[in-house]
């Protein structure tokens, strides 16, 4: 049950490893300078480009995704407790002299009067006064705030219409408070005998940052000119926005914001007259504040971690684009230096020759020890040697050599000689040496247990298979049960094998003076391309005198 469920798992693995042979000793990949220096530069503009994007997002400099549309909005209120609606002040010019202010507390000309209008009907007024002076004209200053604007369409529901009206009437000395007192009729005609008399007005919106994430407070100016003759009467109309605001890191987190976000002003020019009819009272100037049918709707989508990265990560495609170049020319090295390393295993004078390139890497001239050489022939036979060296290291070519290698074996040794050489090993001589004091107790204590059970993976078919070590009686060596189907002793793993060469040492076999053809450790990496490089500490022969050894039984058995 648990070796299916091993099997089952290992089948599944998703991270299953590839073996990559090297193509030199500790070189799995061919790489060089330029393919380095590109490298730098191509993941240092790509990091680059990712931090730079990184601080864009975080900081909002990114544009978010903003939908946008217009609706009606049948019922709704605003409240303006936070911010001011309106402000009205005198505008100063610089070019009048002695200019008179026409809301001074001690000589009111004008008496801002303030209107609540409900369903078409005016309230009770109440005058605003204020003794505060403008920042920018330096005149009394008018404010208008904490007002609700009411808009409904629906007559069936209790919530009323809502409007402001503001008035700048004469002055009426019994709706003014102590201490306040109109100015005097001469005052008066010095006033509108002025030459330019405006009204400055500023009215409050709201605005939402992109980029701060915040409401901002957007202020608008205008002047209104008037005089004594006729009425100045501005409709302004709020239009509102509902905001909703994805700031989610990963997923959706809403924000919802709701506030007034322009102003639209109809503005008229009326007779004198049209308000005296009503009021009984000269009115020279009218603002009527009402809430607009019409609300924008806005949704703002802030760019997520995973659309940022997908962004970015299409840049740095683009970049890597050209590391394709870095690529390509590694490969025309590698496959150059394999080519000359093949024709140096058959040439060895190969080694001494060095090639003259100029600055875009084509052969100029070529050097033997230093010495220039014919450079044309040769040129054309180093060309017939690379292409044979091309077909050299296909595959097919590779198997095809090997073929022919068994072919010529087979012609020189019988058959079983060939069998018998999957049984020939070179001795562990490891298992020879003896274990240290310390190591003694415990091998003692691991030779006492009882059967332990353990499990190894079998390389070769990739099945499980059991394998138990169990003690002997009256055997202080332990064997190797696979399967219970075969044992094999330790002491046989420790015997010599012959090295098989030729018939004649067949004979000489078990001869002591032949010990020399035993199996070392040197055989391990005696044909191998940098054999002289390798070293066995425990190696006694030399490469040399071992071939050297072998040829001359050869020419014995003959």
């Amino acid at each position: 049950m648990i070796n299916n469920i091993q099997e089952f798992l290992r089948r599944v693995d998703q991270f299953g490893a590839n073996y990559k042979p090297s193509y030199a000793y500790g070189e799995v990949q061919f790489k060089t300078s330029l393919g380095g220096l590109l490298s730098i530069l191509l993941y240092g503009a790509s990091l680059s480009y990712l931090i730079y994007e990184l601080i864009l997002w975080r900081s909002g400099q990114i544009l978010p995704k903003v939908t946008s549309m217009a609706t009606e909005v049948e019922t709704y209120t605003l409240k303006f407790d936070q911010v001011a609606v309106a402000e009205f002040c005198l505008r100063r010019h610089k070019s009048i002299l002695n200019q008179i202010d026409p809301f001074e507390p001690e000589n009111m000309i004008l008496l801002p009067m303030l209107y609540k209008v409900v369903e078409d009907e005016l309230q009770i007024p109440q005058p605003l006064l204020s003794k505060k002076l403008s920042s920018d004209h330096n005149m009394i200053l008018i404010e208008l705030k904490n007002i609700e604007l009411v808009n409904n369409e629906h007559e069936e529901l209790d919530q009323k219409n809502i409007e402001y009206t503001i008035m700048f009437e004469e002055c009426d000395q019994t709706v003014l408070p102590e201490g306040w007192n109109c100015a005097k009729e001469e005052r008066v005609k010095e006033f509108f005998s002025q030459k330019q008399n405006q009204l400055f007005i500023r009215t409050f919106v709201n605005q939402y940052n992109t980029s701060t994430k915040q409401l901002e407070l957007i202020e608008q100016d205008y002047y209104a000119s008037f005089d004594n003759k006729t009425t100045y009467f501005s409709q302004m109309s709020f239009g509102t926005s509902n905001v909703s605001v994805d700031t989610g890191f990963l997923f959706e987190s809403i924000e919802t914001h709701e506030f007034p976000s322009q102003i639209i002003s109809y503005i008229q020019q009326m007779d004198l007259d049209y308000f005296t009819h009503t009021f009984e009272k000269n009115v020279f100037i009218v603002f009527e504040f009402e809430l607009g049918t019409l609300q924008q709707t806005i949704f703002i989508e802030y760019p997520k971690v995973s659309e940022v990265l997908a962004n970015i990560g299409s840049i740095i495609s683009f970049f890597l684009f050209f590391s394709n170049v870095a690529y390509m020319i590694n490969e025309k090295t590698l496959e150059d230096r394999v080519i000359r390393a093949v024709i140096e295993m058959y040439y060895p004078q190969f080694k001494n020759i060095k090639f003259i390139q100029n600055w875009y890497s084509k052969i100029i001239g070529v050097k033997y020890q230093d010495k220039s050489i014919p450079f044309n022939k040769f040129m054309q036979k180093y060309h017939d040697l690379t292409e044979i060296a091309r077909q050299k290291l296909c595959l097919t070519n590779s198997l095809y050599e090997i073929s022919r290698l068994q072919f010529i074996l087979r012609s020189n040794f019988d058959s079983e000689i060939l069998s018998q050489s999957h049984s020939i090993g070179i001795k562990l001589n490891i298992l020879d040496t003896s274990p240290d004091p310390e190591e003694k107790s415990e091998i003692q204590q691991i030779n006492n247990n009882k059967v332990h059970d353990f499990q190894v993976e079998n390389v070769d078919d990739q099945s499980l298979e059991e394998i138990r070590v169990q003690p002997q009686n009256n055997n202080h060596h332990a064997t190797l049960d696979i399967n219970v189907n075969s044992v094999i002793n330790i002491e046989q793993l420790q015997k010599p094998q012959s090295l098989f060469i030729g018939q004649a040492n067949l004979q000489f076999s078990n001869n002591q003076q032949y010990d020399h053809l035993k199996l070392t450790d040197e055989d391990f990496y005696i044909l191998m391309q940098n054999q002289q490089e390798i070293k066995f500490e425990n190696s006694k022969q030399q490469s040399t005198i071992y071939l050297q050894k072998i040829s001359d039984i050869n020419i014995n058995a003959k």
